[in-house]
């Protein structure tokens, strides 16, 4: 009996522990970063980000949660976006997601198919984007901030101004935001440009982005 009860209290230890570390990796990944403040003096040029749209995320039946006709006129923004910063002499640099954390692989291949985990060619930016030669940078949790070379690459182009597209609106756009914000980047969203799978928690967090000094078109 002694045993049981044992082996019983281990057992709580184990799980108890194994909830700590969800509770850790997913507030890793939804938690935007914090880093150095820039001189926005001394960066005067701007770049567009496109974040995350990739075939994982916009096309797979696991993943996919937004209307086709939605995201066909998302993407077609985003082209257009894209094309009118490259007119303009404005940087373009996209962001992918791929999780690399091991609870969080093992998590999404139990509920999502494995979406955005490694070894994916879903983890591909979305075909139907005009990518160019602009730079891919990886991120593994929302903040696009998170990748160092990302930020150096911001720096060497005295970039301190920036447009943000791309999904999820709710997620890894408004942590990238943030992240930005904190910083003391010029952000903009250009929202006709963005997807979300929870519209409902759009009002909220665009409220709180305004109030940090991002503005939306």
């Amino acid at each position: 009996m002694i045993g049981l009860w044992s082996a019983v209290g281990l057992f709580a230890v184990v799980l108890a522990g194994l909830v700590l570390y969800t509770f850790k990796v997913m507030r890793k990944i939804g938690t935007p970063t914090r880093g150095d403040r820039i001189d926005p003096g001394g960066r005067p040029n701007a770049a567009l980000l496109v974040i995350d749209v990739q075939e994982d995320f916009t096309r797979s039946k696991a993943a996919n949660a937004f209307e086709p006709g939605s995201r066909d006129a998302a993407i077609a923004d985003i082209n257009q976006s894209i094309a009118s910063a490259r007119a303009a002499g404005t940087g373009v640099v996209f962001i992918k997601h791929v999780f690399r954390d091991k609870l969080a692989i093992l998590l999404m291949k139990m509920v999502a198919k494995g979406v955005g985990t490694p070894g994916r060619e879903g983890l591909r930016i979305d075909p139907a984007l005009e990518t160019g030669d602009a730079p891919v940078f990886e991120k593994s949790v929302g903040d696009a901030f998170s990748s160092t070379t990302f930020e150096d690459w911001l720096a060497t182009r005295n970039v301190g101004r920036l447009t943000l597209v791309g999904l999820d609106s709710c997620h890894c756009v408004q942590l990238t935001a943030k992240g930005a914000l904190s910083r003391g980047y010029q952000v903009e969203i250009r929202e006709t440009g963005t997807l979300t799978a929870t519209p409902q928690k759009w009002g909220p967090l665009k409220r709180e982005l305004g109030d940090a000094g991002a503005v939306f078109s």
